[in-house]
């Protein structure tokens, strides 16, 4: 019978094997300990502020916009630590298909995921337009544009536009009517009609059925109120004043006469520094000069506040039909029945004036 040899392992062989498994795995663990720091590495600098701690700032994105010109925008506004990190996130993540016009508040001490997050997938940020004290509609397209996209240009030609005056129940010079002071959040990329709409709601909202059933009790119309308290806003700073002037006003619209109201005047000259109104300038030919056209004039000459509509809605009721200054320059006035006593309190007023130096042609 023939014997087989068998031959046996080689302890040297075995030995190699296990240096070469070990050498793999160190490898395989060099390799994900270098991972893990870049992991980390990584991590920390998506979770680092994006800028200076305190500084706050804004970025404005249309249509056009690109990451770099965001970058740019955030170099500016909040010191941005890293424009190669935000580079490469962005470009990681496929920020430019995901912009959408918009201003969106940043803040240096938020990191890089919660900004690219908010650039990415949250909605912008509104902008606060509040106004008050405004006389013209220059002025008041002005200050409603001046924080957003918007155009001053866009705004005032949609006022201008009769059609769309009309479609909201206006026409061109009563459709200021419809801007109340107040406080007023919006987006910065509204359109102008938009923007008219928030201000047309808000006024809808503010004529409830009750005020409505005010005016209509003395025949007048939430237009004609909104022209008398314009009106009464420019004649007095002194709000305790306001439902004696209107009760004035609307004593002289019952019985047909003219107002001659003297803020009327500058708003037809466009001068509102006049101190002394002369016959020169009730002479001017303007349907808001209410020396010469009889009524309430085609619009509102400033735009008033609630609290002054409300004056007016609650007019006292009195005889008067003439006032004028009180001569201690206190910003009252002195309210007369007849003409001969309304001359008196003129006389007295105009002698002041003339001894502080601003002089009069003696118009009465």
């Amino acid at each position: 019978m023939k014997r087989y040899y068998t031959p046996h392992w080689r302890p040297q062989t075995n030995n190699l094997r296990n240096r070469r498994k070990r050498r793999v795995r160190k490898t395989l663990c060099i390799l994900l300990l270098s991972i893990l720091v870049i992991l980390i590495l990584v991590g920390s600098m998506l979770f680092m502020p994006i800028g200076k701690k305190r500084a706050k700032g804004y970025a404005y994105i249309t249509k056009s916009t690109t990451t770099e010109e965001v970058a740019a925008q955030l170099e500016e506004e909040v010191s941005l630590s890293s424009k190669w990190i935000f580079s490469r996130y962005a470009q990681l993540i496929g920020l430019q298909k995901h912009l959408r016009p918009g201003r969106y508040a940043v803040r240096g001490g938020m990191s890089y995921y919660r900004l690219l997050k908010k650039l990415a997938y949250e909605g912008q940020d509104p902008v606060t337009i509040v106004f008050s004290s405004v006389r013209t509609q220059e002025q008041l397209v002005e200050k409603l544009t001046a924080p957003l996209a918007l155009s001053a240009e866009e705004l005032q030609s949609l006022l201008s536009d009769p059609a769309f005056c009309a479609s909201k129940g206006f026409d061109t010079n009563t459709i200021r009517c419809i801007f109340l002071p107040n406080s007023f959040q919006v987006y910065w990329n509204i359109s102008a009609k938009d923007l008219v709409e928030k201000f047309y709601n808000y006024y809808q909202s503010f004529w409830n059925d009750q005020r409505k059933k005010l005016a209509q009790s003395e025949n007048l119309t939430p237009i004609e109120i909104s022209i008398i308290a314009s009106i009464v806003e420019e004649e007095s700073n002194k709000t305790n004043e306001y439902s004696r002037i209107a009760g004035l006003y609307i004593n002289r619209l019952q019985k047909g006469m003219l107002l001659q109201a003297d803020p009327t005047v500058k708003y037809a000259v466009g001068d509102f520094t006049i101190k002394r109104i002369t016959s020169k300038h009730t002479a001017i030919d303007s349907p808001y000069n209410t020396y010469k056209v009889k009524g309430l004039p085609p619009g509102p000459i400033r735009f008033p506040q609630e609290k002054t509509l409300d004056a007016v809605l609650h007019y006292v009721k009195h005889p008067y039909l003439y006032m004028c200054a009180k001569s201690d320059l206190s910003g009252y006035h002195d309210f007369a029945t007849s003409y001969t006593q309304h001359l008196t309190n003129a006389y007295r007023y105009q002698a002041k004036l003339d001894t502080i130096g601003i002089k009069s042609d003696n118009k009465q």
